[in-house]
């Protein structure tokens, strides 16, 4: 199944609100905003910016198709812009992006990994059957992709 926003979206709160988290807002595709904003006492607030896999409008050529390498690159680096910003606008919060786990965003991700890390942005992978696996920052992937296996929260 390819995973449009909508499903990363759906899975990642899922996957926050098994480990303890309060989901505060979730939007879809069709609402404009930060995708999650997550809250847990002790960890304060997670904004999260989402990207999927294929198109998530049933009207337009790509629905349904993966995206290739280039439009994952595209996406990706809006993602990070977003959540770089989100980082400034909110200093206090925890930021992530939620992304598809497949090689072309994995390898996107390796590649801004060094400043992913120095930002401080943690990553959570979407695999098809909906499990979530976190990366580290430090190009590891951390847990195995079950929901409720791993945490991105900062220390």
């Amino acid at each position: 199944m390819m995973l449009t926003e909508n499903h990363v979206i759906e899975a990642v709160a899922n996957h926050l609100a098994t480990r303890g988290w309060t989901i505060n807002q979730k939007l879809t595709t069709a609402e404009r905003g930060i995708d999650i904003i997550a809250s847990r006492a002790g960890s304060g607030r997670l904004l999260v910016e989402a990207k999927g896999g294929t198109s998530s409008m049933r009207h337009t050529k790509r629905f349904g198709k993966p995206f290739d390498d280039g439009q994952v690159k595209k996406h990706v680096s809006v993602a990070f812009y977003y959540a770089a910003k989100l980082q400034g606008l909110h200093p206090a919060d925890s930021i992530a992006l939620a992304l598809p786990d497949d090689a072309w965003h994995r390898a996107a991700i390796e590649a801004i990994g060094a400043a992913l890390g120095k930002l401080v942005i943690c990553v959570y992978f979407v695999a098809a059957d909906g499990g979530v696996c976190e990366w580290s920052g430090h190009g590891l992937l951390v847990g195995p992709k079950r929901p409720g296996d791993s945490d991105c929260s900062r220390p």
